[in-house]
C-alpha cells in the first residue's frame, strides 16, 4: 500500500526503501557507524550560522533488519538548525543525531527488533546534543513530505518536527506531527495535529533513544503537555511515565481530557475496532464529564490500561 502523506489526515511522536538512486549524493557523516544505519540525500547543504544542514530527497534504511525490504524511511526534505551557538556540536554530529533518530522511529514501529542498531551506537549519536543541551544548546529537526516503511506498517506525514533544548540540566523535547495517514486499522482516529513536550535530565537523552527503540534500561520522563486534534474533538494531557524498551515493562500515570468524545466513538464504528470502541464505550462510562468536556485519571501498569481504576480491553 504507497502512501501519499500530502493529501492525508493531518495527525504526532522524529523518519527510507532501500538506497537512492543514481545521481544521489552520499555522505558518510549521515550513516551510523558499523553500517546499522545507512543515509543518502539528492542533496546536502550546510546551512546557519550556528551549524546544521539541509538535505533534500533524504533516505534513511536499517540494511541488518530481518525483514524484506528492510525498514526505511524517505524524506523531501531534512532541515536541522542549531539555535545558539554556544552548543558546540558540528554539523556532523547533528547529522549522525539525525539518522539515530531517524533508525529509531524505525525499529520503534517494526515488530521485529533483530538488526537494529546496538545501543551503544545510538547513545554516542546523541551523546553530543546532550552535551549541548547543557550548554545551553537548542536544536531543531524538521522532516517534510515523510513516509515510512517498517515490516508491514506503512506511514506518512506532512511535517514531523523534533525540538531538543533545555535549560543546562533539564533537557525538553517538544515532538509535532502534522498531514499522518497510516495503513493501520485504526488510521481514521489519526489526530489531524499532535504536540508532544516532555521533560527529563539532560544526560538521560541518550539512553532515552535506546529505550525508544525498543532497547536498554527503562527512562522516567516528564510529560508537561500533550495535545491532539481531530476534527470538532481535542484530546489534552499530562503526567509521568517510564519509556521502555517493551511496552509491559513501561509504567506511566497522568489526566486526560477530551473534548468530543462522541465522535472519535464514531470514527471507531470500523470493521476491525471492536476492542478500541469497547475501550472507549467503557472510558464514557467512568469519565468524569461535564457537557462535552471527558476527563479520566490514567494509568498504564505491567501492559494494562488502567482508566479510573478501571482495566480496559484494549487487546
Amino acid at each position: 500500500m504507497s502512501i501519499d502523506p500530502r493529501p492525508a489526515l493531518a495527525a504526532t511522536l522524529l523518519l527510507s526503501a532501500s538506497l537512492l538512486g543514481s545521481g544521489a549524493a552520499r555522505a558518510a557523516d549521515l550513516d551510523l557507524p558499523g553500517g546499522c544505519a545507512t543515509a543518502g540525500s539528492a542533496s546536502l547543504d550546510e546551512a546557519g550560522p550556528n551549524g546544521g544542514f539541509e538535505a533534500g530527497r533524504l533516505e534513511v534504511v536499517i540494511p541488518g533488519a530481518s525483514t524484506t525490504p528492510p525498514p526505511a524511511l524517505h524524506a523531501a526534505s531534512l532541515r536541522v538548525t542549531s539555535q545558539r551557538a554556544a552548543a558546540g556540536v558540528s554539523t556532523a554530529q547533528l547529522e549522525q543525531a539525525a539518522t539515530a533518530a531517524a533508525a529509531t522511529l524505525l525499529t520503534a514501529l517494526s515488530v521485529h527488533h533483530t538488526g537494529a542498531c546496538p545501543d551503544h551506537v545510538l547513545q554516542e549519536a546523541m551523546r553530543p546534543l546532550a552535551h549541548g543541551v547543557q550548554a545551553g544548546g537548542a536544536y531543531e529537526f524538521t522532516w517534510s513530505d515523510v513516509s515510512v516503511r517498517a515490516g508491514s506498517t506503512r506511514f506518512g506525514a506532512h511535517r514531523l518536527a523534533l525540538r531538543v533544548g533545555g535549560d543546562g540540566r533539564t533537557a525538553q523535547l517538544v515532538g509535532s506531527l502534522e498531514g499522518a495517514a497510516s495503513n493501520d486499522r485504526a488510521a481514521a482516529l489519526l489526530p489531524e495535529s499532535l504536540e508532544v513536550r516532555v521533560a527529563l535530565p539532560a544526560s538521560e537523552l541518550p539512553p532515552l533513544l535506546s529505550a525508544a527503540g525498543g532497547h536498554g534500561a527503562p527512562v522516567d520522563v516528564a510529560i508537561e503537555q500533550v495535545r491532539a486534534r481531530r476534527g470538532d474533538s481535542t484530546l489534552e494531557g499530562h503526567g509521568q511515565a517510564s519509556i521502555a524498551g517493551e511496552p509491559g515493562a513501561g509504567s506511566g500515570q497522568g489526566q486526560v481530557t477530551i473534548t468530543g468524545l462522541d465522535a472519535l466513538m464514531e470514527a471507531a464504528n470500523a470493521p476491525g475496532l471492536e476492542r478500541l470502541r469497547t475501550g472507549l464505550f467503557l472510558a464514557r462510562l467512568v469519565a468524569h464529564r461535564d457537557g462535552d468536556r471527558s476527563e479520566w485519571d490514567l494509568a498504564w501498569r505491567q501492559g494494562t490500561l488502567l482508566v479510573n481504576n478501571v482495566p480496559l480491553p484494549l487487546r
